[in-house]
């Protein structure tokens, strides 16, 4: 028995000892050595190297080099944050979103942090046209990284677009001070203002941005239309003339219409006749164009041409109310009273609740002494507009002259 027992016995030994070897070689596979430690660190740093390698080649545009740069520096550390974002920007550029959007879940994976991986997210949802989780994204960016500009205009661009403009308004009022240096910001919020009608507000944030970005002929340009759009139309021209002098908008026949315009309110119509001609030769069958010529023409008694250049916005738009009301002023100053009566008429039944048209109707029957007919015309001119200075003015001569 006794030697059964110690045979026993070094056999349970001889298994616990097993065992032990056992468990310490499961616990060393767990742990890695420090020989795999320093290999994964040598790989992070290699990898490091390769994405910096690669930024530079997708930076200059060689984006082939850089697909293959950075699939290399993945392969080394496939937990490398940096290395999946500047995937996913190269699949972006490819138009592979679906991948790229893959590889940004891996950036974001590896740094939870990652505010670039956020923003281009979002980029990719915009595109994808689904606002609501593109700003999602975008919020998450700012969020992240709050000093980071691109991120605060982007969020404010899909609000834009998502038609909560308020919002976006609000949100980057707050932000001007904080990002004082920047004419960017305040170009955005000088456009929203602009767009609710809020001229003397946009012209102040927009005079500020120019001053902060002094080269940047967009945030000019925003300014001059700020300036026409508050009727400061001298100032508007000033800049407008600039502009138009510019290689890069020279061949704009908006900002020459609005240049002539700026011109035409100010006393010169001369100098609108040249740059509305210059934009009727761009843009030969816009209306508004021989509008402001015709204009120009009858402000510096240029009878035959403010004819000739109405005869062609009619040729383009028969039924243009406008027109046939400048027409109108054109046969009184010709004392052409039937045409005259006629083309107000013909302008009144386009546009009935145009009291002006109205009232002209009523002079021009008042000089074909037809006086209570004008009469009646100057009271329906009343009844859509009670305070109307001009029905009010025709109506009390017609008495007085009755």
């Amino acid at each position: 028995m006794t030697g059964n027992f110690g045979v026993t016995m070094r056999k349970s030994c001889l298994l616990g000892f097993l065992m032990l070897g056992l468990l310490a070689s499961c616990s060393d596979s767990q742990a890695p050595s420090q020989q795999q430690v320093a290999l994964k660190q040598w790989n992070d740093a290699r990898s490091a190297v390769l994405v910096g390698l690669a930024v530079d080649q997708y930076d200059n545009a060689n984006f082939e080099r850089s697909r293959a740069t950075v699939d290399e520096a993945i392969g080394l550390s496939p937990d490398s944050a940096a290395a999946h974002l500047l995937s996913a920007k190269l699949y972006i550029e490819a138009g592979q979103l679906e991948v790229a959007e893959r590889e940004l879940a891996l950036a974001r994976h590896a740094d939870p942090n990652s505010a670039d991986a956020d923003y281009l997210s979002g980029v990719i949802y915009q595109r994808w046209q689904q606002p609501q989780r593109a700003l999602e994204f975008y919020q998450h960016a700012c969020d992240k990284s709050p000093a980071e500009l691109a991120f605060v205009m982007a969020k404010a661009e899909m609000l834009v677009a998502m038609d909560r403009r308020d919002e976006a308004l609000t949100m980057l009022q707050a932000k001007v001070t904080y990002f004082e240096h920047s004419g960017v910001i305040r170009d955005e919020v000088g456009l929203l203002l602009m767009q609710k009608g809020q001229y003397p507000q946009a012209i102040e944030m927009l005079r500020r941005a120019s001053i902060l970005a002094p080269d940047d002929l967009t945030i000019k340009e925003h300014l001059a239309r700020a300036l026409f759009g508050g009727q400061l139309y001298a100032e508007s021209a000033g800049i407008l003339s600039e502009l138009v002098a510019n290689e890069k908008f020279n061949h704009r026949p908006d900002l020459l219409s609005m240049l002539g315009e700026c011109q035409l309110q100010s006393g010169r119509a001369g100098d609108a006749v040249g740059n509305f001609q210059l934009a009727s030769e761009m843009i030969p069958d816009s209306v508004g164009v021989w509008l402001g010529m015709a204009r120009a023409q009858l402000q510096l008694n240029n009878l035959r041409r403010a004819d000739l250049a109405l005869r062609r916005c009619l040729a383009i738009d028969p039924n243009n109310s406008q027109a046939y009301l400048l027409l109108g002023y054109l046969r009184l100053r010709q004392s052409r009273f039937d045409e005259a009566h006629e083309a107000f008429a013909r302008a009144s039944r386009l546009y009935p609740a145009d009291t002006v048209a109205l009232c002209m109707v009523g002079l021009t029957l008042d000089k074909l002494g037809r006086g209570q007919e004008a009469a009646a015309y100057y009271q329906q001119a009343l009844r859509i507009k009670p305070d109307d200075e001009m029905a009010t003015r025709l109506m009390a001569r017609l008495v007085v002259h009755e």
